[in-house]
Order: structure tokens, then C-alpha cells, then sequence
């Protein structure tokens, strides 16, 4: 994967990763433990695979636990009658 990113990215200074190049690596490198990510040849730091690894997660997480309505909550429809009859 690393070599096909680089072939993308031919004549380019510095290599730069996609969003989906960085899950796609954090994925595949974040169960393997720091001493094997130092001796592997990757183009990015092993900190940085993991960096990733740690976004990637938060992102998902923060994904799933947002609320489904933006805004604030319906009222129960018993209070909004007694409010509207105390209005009246």
C-alpha cells in the first residue's frame, strides 16, 4: 500500500497520505506491538501509525454516541397540555 502511494504521488516533494491511506495503515499496524513497528521500513514514524490508530477511534466513537435530533428534546406531551391550559 505504502508503494502505491508513492506511485500516486510521483514527482511530489514530500509523500502525503489520504485520510483513507492513514485508516487504511492504522488498521493494518496498530495490533502489532512498538518494537516490530520499529523494525518494520514504513515511511511514517511508528508513533505516528499509532497517532493515527488513536484518531481513528475517536472519531468513530464520537461518531456513534451523537445525538440522533441536534437540538433540544421534545417536551412530554403531558406537560405541554397542562402548560398550554395554564396559559389559557
Amino acid at each position: 500500500h505504502q508503494i502505491t502511494v508513492l506511485e500516486r504521488q510521483l514527482g511530489e516533494q514530500k509523500v502525503r497520505f489520504t485520510p483513507s491511506d492513514r485508516a487504511f495503515l492504522a488498521a493494518l499496524l496498530h495490533r502489532l506491538p512498538p518494537h516490530v513497528l520499529r523494525q518494520l521500513r514504513l515511511l511514517v514514524r511508528p508513533d505516528t501509525v499509532l497517532r493515527w490508530h488513536r484518531n481513528l477511534v475517536a472519531r468513530r466513537h464520537a461518531a456513534s454516541c451523537r445525538p440522533k435530533r441536534p437540538g433540544r428534546p421534545r417536551t412530554v406531551r403531558s406537560i405541554r397540555i397542562l402548560v398550554l391550559r395554564l396559559a389559557k
